[in-house]
């Protein structure tokens, strides 16, 4: 069957692209003789990768395609000190930079790395992994970006820029067939419609599976499926030469089965505190792997759907650009979760968001031929979301009813500066001031079996708060530059909208503040056959919010008191040969609380617990990425080309408390693509997982006071599969 569906898909594919003719797109392509030159936009204009003074991993076209990455929780396989985990689905994927990460999944949160799609940023989470298509790169900005890219980015940024229309015609598409009913699909077609005045560009992307974690429940589904399908329009007007307008329409849905649980009991015997052992299959006694489960909610749904439409105007004047940034965006998502992962109707849980977002950002900038440059603009940003949350505890014994609003503003205004004081040496600084507003109302809490929390007043928060940065670069030479800088990061106020049995459980953090010390060190070296790239930073963290969970139920938006954070990255690129590239990113991280006191509940009494000394969550000690491409000539017109990648993530915490329970272990993982391209077309075979490593994505928990038992997400076994591609 398997192989039905790879047949099946591959023949779909040479339907589809029979009948198109053009320029060869995959003919073998001049042989690089040193490290490609990479142009980003991390300071909001073009700048050599070299010369920019932030530590920065930048992933192109050609890297996303030979890789075959294609959804949020997969850049991390290519980033440094980057982690990525999900407890939905790998379209909502979270972020955790430098160990500075957050376990807050309720849908009113905001992440403190900052997610970015053509500088638009994304309060939730849900509305950004679907629009990872027809991407032209994604630039990972490691350290606060306080002066730029605003609030909620005390981690960092992740911007994923996506093709814009020219003014020529090309276009592409691939189709995939693998395992387990997996086809995907995607494409895009670049048309002029007014010569060199007007184009348009037309880009799709879909995915379906049947579900990867295995439901022995006859009346169920199995779990942790694909189901998703975005478009993308977008329209490049340039009446004259100095103006421009690009147009983003873009609309996602997604649908797939919810995601399979791996709950683990904490008694003897691996049960719960029900006598339940959810890792044994009820039917024959066997155990389970990570891959399977018993699950007695039949109808277990995700649903995620997202529409919206930004538009970026440039007006040169000379020197002087102007630049406006509208966008909004709504959505909604809805997930069905089984909580307790087992044959047992013990936790149901039902979340529901609907969301709107809008903002503008409107800037100047200078294009001096020196010494001095500007970049200054003024900032507004709005999103408003509706959650409701339905819990059912014990077959309907207790059922709670959530509902409430939620409304944030943020206004700013910012300005960040060089100055050339040598021919070799450029000062830098920024400075941003941040208002932010934000509220919940109409909070209740309905339901039967419990007393319920009648409409509480308004919460509300109101803060102002000024980020920046301050450094020095140093130009040794044209490929040899160092810096060293200083960096203030902020996060804006939290309200707890977890609340579901006391009202003063609905509560507010204060804002969270990151001071940020760095140098680093650019390099190309063997007449730029080598790039090598490092920066250390020390972190002193300052009231960072987390979700403190006491038991199902209980919980609070809390603030540490302090903690420090140090470490390194070192990322490589060396062109060995034409035909040979290697890539290598590796980071040490060292994190601890230096001021936690936490409220646990210990022998039935809420007991305060000094946690300084513990690691950070989410922080692994060490991270490593390796890659090679090799592309060999075949004939006059064909090439075969040869892809591995691998990754390790060192052990971490999922909690502040660093129990033994909540510790993943380190892991391993690789990938591999072989593809043989002729003219236009190309056929390549692929493995995601290649050694089928099963360590989970994700953790909540333990959970040692009600259902005695650790919630873990599973990730992707081993999956395999061939792709057709046509390019003109």
């Amino acid at each position: 069957m398997e192989f039905q569906n790879i047949r099946r898909g591959l023949l779909l594919a040479a339907t589809a692209l029979a009948a198109v003719q053009a320029a060869p797109a995959f003919a073998q392509a001049a042989r690089q003789t040193t490290v490609e030159e990479v142009i980003v936009t991390a300071e909001k204009r073009e700048a050599r990768l070299q010369d920019v003074p932030v530590s920065i991993t930048s992933i192109s076209e050609k890297q996303l395609q030979a890789s075959n990455l294609n959804s949020g929780t997969e850049i991390a396989r290519m980033t440094p000190n980057l982690r990525v985990s999900n407890l939905g689905n790998e379209d909502q994927p979270k972020f955790s930079m430098r160990g500075v990460a957050t376990p807050d999944f309720n849908l009113n949160s905001n992440s403190p790395t900052g997610i970015f799609y053509d500088e638009v940023y994304v309060a939730s989470q849900f509305l950004g992994g679907p629009q990872i298509f027809d991407l032209a790169r994604v630039e990972v900005l490691r350290g606060p970006q306080g002066t730029l890219y605003g609030k909620n980015t005390t981690g960092g940024a992740v911007n994923f820029i996506t093709r814009a229309p020219s003014f020529d015609t090309n276009g592409n598409l691939s189709i995939q067939a693998g395992d387990n009913g997996f086809w995907h699909a995607n494409g895009a077609l670049n048309v002029p419609l007014v010569d060199d005045k007007l184009a348009m560009r037309v880009a799709f992307n879909a995915s379906k599976s049947d579900g990867w974690v295995k439901n022995y429940n006859p009346a169920g589904k199995d779990l942790s499926s694909i189901d998703n399908r975005a478009v993308r329009v977008s329209f490049l007007y340039r009446p004259t030469d100095d103006f421009d307008a690009t147009l983003r329409l873009f609309s996602s849905r997604a649908n797939p089965t919810n995601i399979g649980t791996v709950n683990v009991g904490l008694l003897p015997g691996g049960k719960n505190a029900f006598g339940v052992n959810p890792r044994v299959n009820p039917l024959t006694g066997a155990p389970f792997d990570n891959h399977e489960g018993y699950y007695d909610r039949t109808g277990g749904q995700i649903r995620a759907d997202g529409d919206g439409a930004t538009l970026t105007m440039n007006k040169r004047f000379g020197d002087l650009t102007v630049t406006a940034i509208s966008n909004y965006t709504r959505g909604s998502f809805l997930n069905n979760v089984d909580g307790d992962g087992s044959i047992a109707p013990l936790l149901a849980i039902d979340f529901y968001a609907d969301t709107k977002e809008w903002s503008q950002d409107l800037r100047v900038s200078t294009n001096f031929e020196g010494p001095f440059n500007l970049i200054a603009g003024v900032y507004f940003g709005h999103d408003e979301v509706a959650i409701r949350t339905d819990w059912n505890f014990f077959a309907g014994a207790i059922i709670r009813n959530q509902r409430y609003d939620q409304e944030r503003d943020s206004y700013a205004i910012y300005a960040d500066g060089t100055y050339d004081v040598t021919a070799a040496d450029q000062l830098y600084a920024g400075i941003r001031w941040t208002h932010d507003k934000g509220a919940i109302s109409n909070f209740r809490v309905t339901g039967a079996g419990a007393p319920p929390i009648t409409p509480q007043p308004t919460k509300s928060y109101d803060d102002s708060a000024p980020t920046g940065r301050l450094g020095l670069r140093h130009k040794f030479s044209d490929d040899i530059m160092a810096y060293v800088q200083y960096a203030r990061g902020y996060r804006s106020s939290a309200i707890n909208g977890s609340a579901l049995f006391n009202p003063a459980d609905i509560n507010v953090a204060d804002p969270e503040t990151l001071n940020s010390y760095e140098v680093g060190l650019k390099t190309q070296l063997f007449d730029r056959r080598l790039t090598l790239n490092s920066s250390a930073f020390y972190y002193d963290y300052k009231n960072q919010q987390f979700i403190n969970t006491v038991s199902i139920g209980q919980s609070n938006v809390v603030n540490a008191g302090a903690a420090k954070l140090y470490g390194l990255e070192v990322e490589a690129v060396a062109q060995v040969t034409p035909e040979l590239t290697l890539r290598a990113g590796g980071s040490l991280l060292h994190t601890e609380y230096t001021k936690l006191v936490l409220n646990e509940i210990i022998g039935g009494v809420l007991t305060p617990v000094d946690l300084k000394g513990k690691e950070l969550i989410e922080a692994p000690h060490q991270s490593l990425n390796l890659a090679a491409d090799y592309a060999l000539p075949v004939g006059d017109d064909g090439e075969l080309s040869f892809h591995i990648d691998a990754n390790y993530v060192g052990s971490q915490f999922y909690t502040p408390q660093n129990r033994p329970l909540s510790k993943l272990p380190s892991y391993w993982e690789s990938n591999a693509r072989v593809g043989y391209g002729h003219g236009n077309w190309e056929v390549a075979a692929w493995v995601k997982n290649l050694g089928d490593n099963d360590t989970p994505g994700g953790l909540v928990g333990p959970d040692t006071t009600t259902f005695q038992q650790i919630f873990l997400a599973p990730t992707y076994p081993r999956r395999y599969g061939l792709e057709v591609s046509y390019r003109f």
